[in-house]
């Protein structure tokens, strides 16, 4: 008896302090840009500056997967990039006949319409994600465009206490294409970098903002090696 109430303290402290961090670090995170809430993380890829076929050369990740040979890395062709020189060049190797598109998020406006979509792809050769989004907005309209994949804690006992209480995600490691102005993108659309995961629960999120005010951030649900979970359970 003594012992079960003692467990039962242990988990009501530790989930007053999940709350009162969780709701702290929001309030914080509200007052700064995605970029700036994470100055200490690797800076957002822009797709149009990719030079060095190192930055999108998949080949090591397929060879060798690891935080160190995946991570960060472009997981298909650069706009600017020819497609066969890309290729050449090793773009988009982790993506086989084994890879697969674990959801697919339709994005609609206020009106219900329609306006893009984004998913959320595994690729078990390369115990790696990534994310992409399309959208129908004008360039000219997109003030600003992001897109990043996360990792997120792999606790079943956090993992159902977000659930419960409805907060974010506590978020590991995460890796970021954006934020780009729209009138800097050749097509309307973005793909987030890989992300090495091959057990962490992992998920993709978005944030498009439009001349006018309005704003799209669309979050996938996580994924552990391309399996939805549930309350913390996959």
């Amino acid at each position: 008896m003594a012992l079960a109430t003692l467990l039962l303290c242990f988990s009501l402290i530790t989930a007053l302090s999940l709350l009162v961090m969780r709701a702290h670090g929001a309030e914080a995170a509200r007052a700064l840009p995605f970029s700036a809430q994470n100055a200490n993380q690797r800076l957002g890829l822009d797709p149009n500056r990719l030079e060095d076929p190192a930055n999108y050369d998949t080949r090591p990740c397929v060879q060798h997967p690891s935080d160190a040979t995946c991570s960060g890395k472009l997981p298909v062709s650069p706009p600017h990039v020819s497609p066969a020189l890309a290729v050449q060049n090793g773009a988009g190797a982790c993506i086989d006949k084994h890879s697969a598109i674990v959801e697919n998020q339709v994005i609609a406006d206020t009106r219900g319409h329609d306006v893009g979509n984004m998913q959320i792809f595994w690729l078990p050769t390369c115990f790696s994600y990534f994310g992409t989004v399309s959208f129908l907005f004008p360039l000219n309209q997109v003030t600003q465009a992001s897109i990043w994949i996360q990792t997120e804690s792999d606790s079943n006992f956090v993992q159902w206490f977000q659930n419960v209480t409805d907060l974010a995600p506590a978020v590991h490691h995460f890796q970021q294409t954006g934020p780009v102005a729209g009138s800097d993108l050749t097509q309307q659309e973005l793909y987030s970098p890989l992300i090495y995961a091959p057990a962490a629960p992992t998920s993709a999120s978005i944030d498009i903002q439009l001349a006018g005010g309005s704003e799209y951030g669309n979050a996938t649900a996580s994924y552990t090696a391309g399996v939805k979970h549930y309350n913390g359970v996959p």
